[in-house]
């Protein structure tokens, strides 16, 4: 989230002195910058132009003749002191490189999900959290120094595939450290903090002045005390058993019913050694699915192109409101922290009525809601004295987003069945990071076509994407599909369906079910359910970032 005032924007004109500022009202900037003025009076002054004169002493009013900015361009500095844009001159014809410098760091966090998840399945968790920790300590602080723009953007895609690593692992531990009645609370603490953590960063942005080296150093010092989680958190015992490292598992259970005062039961994992063996065996045998069977039957076909678009669109309004905040308010701080603030009671209302109205009335509901408030929110954009009406409405919007994030989450990992579970959260992680990478560039549509654009956009997509889930069958309180035959009919009432089902019981011998006291489904979203990461810690995979 930190692009939105490392590559903010402000407003500027061409610089025909090297000392001058952009305060200068004098007869320099009247006479060398064209300008208009609008029907209420007000002057615009050119951002990529300057009249094509020599001598700034006197006005020349017969020179009408333009050149494009030779000398660079001065900035208001009135909201930043200094961002990537004013140092690396971003503006006109490289406007779209701002917007870049925000879809690098989402580039970067698709691929950290997919190594750095990878890596925690093989090596552990608890090895790759600190890699990647240090590793983006290292490379932000670095990036803070940058002498180009080509060197602050490769420095912004290392830190994307960072934050993958210390967030999504991190997430990881936390949940598999937790009983299954703990889980949810888990997660939604630690959703809930991710929206606290949105708000801090307005405050450190506006104490620092919105200074874009000051900021970005501040930001992966902060990361330094985590270092000292090395000594208080320990590893995945969900991870050690399934390796089969039950020594190292039972030390830290020991150490655990030690700080809770309970007991173990002896030989607490005699049971799962002999096990594990019997389900190697088996799994050996049965067939592997992968994402390609997604695509191989009619029903979980339609169903899985629609839960890909219901991610794509979330993800991409999620970030085209996130990262773009300076424009929904006079005081760009202030608006960053209410849009960080407006998540946690979407959160909260989810964890409300999720559970009583259902996955698909709460999705349809936000959805519908959310575009048609910043479709409503269009005819304000261009009009300053109605930007409380625009801001107002762009909030509920993203209020409605937040909370329809959080539930296509849970509704996504309960409708795709047991096999292609994974494959399933994969490609719809893939979705969401497409989507997260398209919205700087949407929003740049406003800059050159029309400022509602972006809004029109997102309210349609938004819309499209609520009617759809219509057409997805309700998940609450029924039994999950276990194999490809089930998926294919789930949510299908037909008395022949129902007849030739088949118990759960049947098709999973109980010998091969190791009990961990731990395998309930619980999903909760990473980063405030926003980024297209998702952290299952009932099911495992080692091709994308929903690993656990």
């Amino acid at each position: 989230m930190a692009n939105t005032f490392l590559s903010a924007s402000s407003d500027h004109y061409c610089q025909v002195l090297n000392n001058q500022t952009y305060t200068d009202n004098s007869i320099l900037r009247n006479c060398t910058i064209p300008y208009e003025v609008d029907d209420d009076g007000d002057i615009e002054w050119s951002k990529c132009e300057r009249f094509n004169i020599t001598r700034y002493d006197e006005c020349a009013s017969d020179q009408l003749a333009t050149i494009e900015c030779d000398n660079g361009w001065v900035y208001d500095t009135d909201t930043y002191e200094s961002t990537v844009v004013h140092e690396f001159d971003l503006v006109c014809d490289k406007d779209w490189l701002k917007q870049m410098s925000k879809s690098i760091v989402l580039f970067g966090k698709l691929v950290g999900a997919l190594v750095f998840g990878q890596l925690s399945d093989r090596i552990g968790r608890k090895p790759v959290f600190f890699f990647s920790l240090i590793f983006g300590i290292v490379v932000g602080i670095i990036t803070a120094f940058s002498p180009s723009y080509a060197f602050f953007a490769v420095g912004q895609f290392f830190l994307g595939t960072a934050a993958s690593g210390m967030y999504l692992v991190g997430f990881v531990i936390c949940v598999e450290l937790v009983g299954p009645p703990r889980r949810t609370f888990a997660g939604t603490m630690i959703t809930a903090f991710f929206a606290i953590g949105y708000m801090i960063l307005a405050v450190i942005a506006f104490l620092l002045d919105g200074h874009w080296r000051k900021l970005q150093f501040t930001l992966s010092a902060l990361c330094i005390p985590l270092l000292s989680y090395y000594w208080l958190i320990p590893e995945s015992v969900r991870w050690l058993v399934q390796q089969g490292k039950y020594d190292k598992a039972e030390k830290v259970l020991e150490k655990a019913a030690k700080m809770n005062k309970v007991t173990l039961p002896e030989n607490i994992f005699d049971e799962q050694r002999l096990e594990l063996d019997k389900k190697v065996e088996i799994e050996e045998k049965e067939k592997k699915y992968n994402m390609f069977d997604l695509m191989k039957t009619p029903r979980i076909r339609i169903r899985s192109l629609n839960i890909f678009f219901n991610w794509f669109c979330n993800s991409m309004v999620y970030y085209g409101l996130s990262l773009n905040t300076d424009g929904l308010a006079k005081n760009a701080y202030i608006s960053f922290f209410i849009s960080g603030a407006v998540e946690l009671p979407a959160y909260a209302l989810c964890i409300v009525l999720l559970d009583r109205t259902g996955r698909r009335i709460m999705l349809t509901t936000f959805m519908i809601l959310g575009g048609a408030a910043l479709i409503a929110s269009c005819p304000f954009l261009e009009d300053e004295s109605l930007q409380w009406a625009a801001s107002s409405l762009a909030f509920f919007g993203k209020f409605c987003i937040a909370g329809s994030y959080l539930i296509i989450y849970i509704w996504a990992t309960e409708l795709f069945p047991t096999p292609v579970r994974n494959a399933g959260l994969g490609v719809s992680s893939m979705s969401a990071r497409i989507g997260g990478i398209a919205s700087p560039y949407v929003m740049l549509l406003g800059d050159y076509i029309w400022i509602p654009l972006p809004f029109v956009i997102f309210g349609v997509l938004s819309i499209m994407a609520g009617l759809l889930a219509l057409f997805l069958p309700e998940t609450l309180h029924k039994e999950l599909p276990e194999t490809m035959e089930e998926g294919e009919q789930f949510g299908v009432k037909t008395k022949k369906n129902k007849k030739n089902a088949n118990p759960p019981n049947e098709k999973m011998d109980a010998s091969i079910q190791v009990d961990f006291d731990d395998i309930d489904m619980t999903v909760v979203p990473s980063e405030s359910a926003t980024n297209g990461d998702v952290v299952n810690p009932a099911y495992s995979t080692s091709h994308s970032d929903e690993k656990d």
